[in-house]
């Protein structure tokens, strides 16, 4: 099978030769060069040979643009990347949050390389866009801050949380015209150690709704939920082609999932932190689990969320060894 019909036939629940398979991580102090950033991104898939690739931009480029500034360089060391100034302090400055030219600035600059991606590795290679859930954004934007607020001023977070959709839409439908498969949409606020599940179905979902809306063109469309006590029997409703949690590090198992008549297929398996420590013999108990969990449909095999560094090829190419003798 090639790749495209692999990762087609895997998302249909049908047999596939072995389960396709994909990592993804960062590549800071290049990330923000869009022809930098998708030569890596080329490189990376092609010495990899990974069966599908999802774009793998700095996490803080749907912020850049509404006034927020990070700190990236604890992102080589392991780590993550920081605000270290908030385009929203107080109540007000949502107000100031306005609908963006998604083809212009970061936005743009991502569309860059994202088409560049797409043309470099062809049709036969499925490119999911990373993009953010808007609450997700609004962090990012505010911090913590954006909590209280949504209790103080509903109102003035609603409005800013609609444009916020608005532009992420216009992004979305952009990176499909440019030959994304889908995206990659991941909601790093559906935990109840975040927000209460009364306040996701309130102010996130009916924007996640949104913004999958406009990435309905696509057919493989993939929710990323992100963390420890995620509202999984929320999001695993939503009209997507496929879940990715961190599974074996939060509810639900693989196993519980499917037991528990779970019909969509699952992107994933392999917990992050094992990948980066080099521990194969978890890494095979996490390929095995995956494989007796779904029999192998419904089953396209990656990380349970971004790689952190230090990266070693070496190891991501030794669990691909594993993947295909399977």
């Amino acid at each position: 099978m090639n790749k495209l019909d692999r990762v087609q036939a895997a998302l249909n629940g049908e047999a596939v030769d072995r389960p396709p398979y994909a990592f993804w991580t960062h590549f800071p102090g290049i990330d923000l060069d869009p022809d930098a950033l998708a030569r890596e991104t080329i490189a990376f898939a092609r010495e990899l040979d990974l069966d599908f690739v999802k774009t793998m931009p700095n996490g803080q480029f749907c912020t850049e643009d509404w006034g927020a500034v990070s700190d990236f360089s604890e992102v080589a060391k392991g780590g993550v990347a920081k605000v270290v100034k908030a385009a929203v302090n107080a109540p007000e400055d949502w107000s100031a949050i306005r609908r963006l030219d998604a083809r212009q600035g970061a936005f743009g600059r991502e569309l860059k390389q994202i088409a560049k991606v797409c043309t470099e590795l062809g049709p036969d290679v499925p490119v999911l866009a990373t993009v953010f859930s808007p609450l997700t954004i609004a962090q990012k934007l505010a911090g913590t801050a954006y909590r209280s607020h949504l209790q103080t001023h509903p109102a003035l977070v609603r409005a800013a949380l609609a444009v916020i959709s608005a532009t992420m839409a216009a992004f979305i439908r952009e990176a499909l015209n440019v030959g994304c498969a889908g995206v990659f949409f991941a909601t790093q606020e559906s935990s109840t150690k975040c927000v209460s599940t009364e306040t996701y179905l309130e102010f996130g979902k009916p924007y996640d709704l949104e913004v999958l809306d406009a990435a309905s063109g696509g057919w493989f469309n993939v929710i990323h939920m992100h963390g420890d006590d995620v509202m999984f029997d929320v999001l695993k409703n939503y009209p997507v082609t496929a879940l990715n949690w961190h599974i074996g590090e939060t509810p639900p198992l693989l196993a519980d999932y499917a037991a528990t008549s779970g019909r969509k297929p699952v992107v994933g398996g392999l917990r992050r932190m094992a990948l980066t420590d080099g521990d194969m013999n978890m890494t095979r108990a996490d390929i095995a689990d995956a494989m007796t969990a779904t029999g192998g449909r419904g089953l396209l095999l990656g990380p349970a969320c971004v790689i952190r560094h230090p990266v070693d090829h070496a190891v991501l190419k030794a669990v691909i060894g594993e993947i295909r003798k399977l």
